[in-house]
C-alpha cells in the first residue's frame, strides 16, 4: 500500500513540474499544505488534473469519500448509522476498473497525485523499519490518482482521491509487495484526458516504475507519528 508521502518542495516548484497553468479555485492555503515531510491519510494534499483542456491543481482529502457516505465528523466519514466508514486511500491497479467503489472515477476522474517520495515499511526481523523512497535525479513523482465529489446534507461538495498501486518492481520487492502507480511524465497526458475511455489504454500505464531510476534510505521512526512533520524526518539513519 501507499500509507504516507512527502511533499518536500513548495506550490509554486509544484506547478513548474506538472505543467499546472492555474489553480482550480482561489484561497487554496499552499503554504499550509506544502512542503510537507508527513502526509497522512484524511490529510488534504495537491492533485492535478485537467479542465478545458489545460492543466489545473486543487487540493482535496486523501481517503476517497464512497457514495453511501451520510455525513462528516471532523475529517471522518460516517455512514447512516451514525459509525465511521472507511474511506480508501489506495485502489489496487488489477481490479480499478471493476470495483464498484472506483469504476466511474476511474473511467472519468483520474488526476495526478505529487508527491517527492513516499515512504513504506520493511519488516526486519519483530520490528518494521520505515524508509523513505525516491527518485534518483531528484525530480517529482506524479502519483495515479483517482477523486471524486461527494455532496454533504448541506450542499457543500466535498473533493476526495485515491491512490493506486501495482505489484512491486524489483527495487520495491524486499521492502514490501505493493507500491504506488507512478507514472511517467510521457503518460501525464493520457492519464489525465476526460475524452480517453479505453480502459485497456488506461491499464498499460499502471506497472511498475523502472527500478534503476529508485532509490531508498532508512529513515528516523519519528514518522511513524503523522504529528511529527518538518525534513528531520528525512534523515538518514546509520
Amino acid at each position: 500500500m501507499c500509507g504516507r508521502f512527502g511533499l518536500p518542495q513548495d506550490h509554486e516548484v509544484m506547478k513548474r513540474a506538472f505543467g499546472v497553468s492555474a489553480d482550480l479555485e482561489s484561497g487554496i492555503d499552499w503554504a499550509g499544505l506544502m512542503p510537507r515531510y508527513n502526509v497522512a491519510p484524511t490529510d488534504q494534499v495537491p492533485v492535478v488534473l485537467e479542465k478545458n483542456g489545460d492543466r489545473m491543481a486543487g487540493a482535496v482529502r486523501w481517503g476517497i469519500m464512497p457514495p453511501h457516505t451520510a455525513s462528516m465528523r471532523g475529517r471522518t466519514a460516517l455512514g447512516s448509522n451514525g459509525k465511521s466508514i472507511n474511506t480508501p486511500i489506495n485502489a489496487r491497479a488489477e481490479t480499478v476498473q471493476s470495483n464498484g467503489m472506483f469504476r466511474q472515477s476511474f473511467e472519468k476522474r483520474r488526476c495526478i497525485i505529487p508527491a517527492g517520495g513516499f515512504y513504506e515499511w520493511k519488516r526486519e526481523w519483530d520490528s518494521k523499519v520505515p524508509y523513505w523512497i525516491d527518485l534518483k535525479d531528484g525530480s517529482w513523482m506524479g502519483l495515479a490518482g483517482l477523486y471524486t465529489w461527494w455532496k454533504s446534507p448541506e450542499g457543500q461538495w466535498v473533493p476526495s482521491c485515491t491512490i493506486i498501486t501495482t505489484s512491486p518492481n524489483s527495487f520495491m520487492e524486499p521492502i514490501h509487495d505493493r507500491m504506488p502507480v507512478i507514472l511517467t511524465p510521457g503518460s501525464y497526458d493520457l492519464w489525465l484526458a476526460p475524452d480517453v475511455t479505453d480502459k485497456s489504454e488506461l491499464k498499460e500505464v499502471l506497472v511498475p516504475y523502472p527500478a534503476a531510476e529508485m532509490q531508498a534510505r532508512q529513515v528516523s521512526s519519528l514518522v511513524n507519528s503523522s504529528a511529527n512533520d518538518g525534513p528531520e524526518l528525512l534523515d538518514v539513519v546509520q
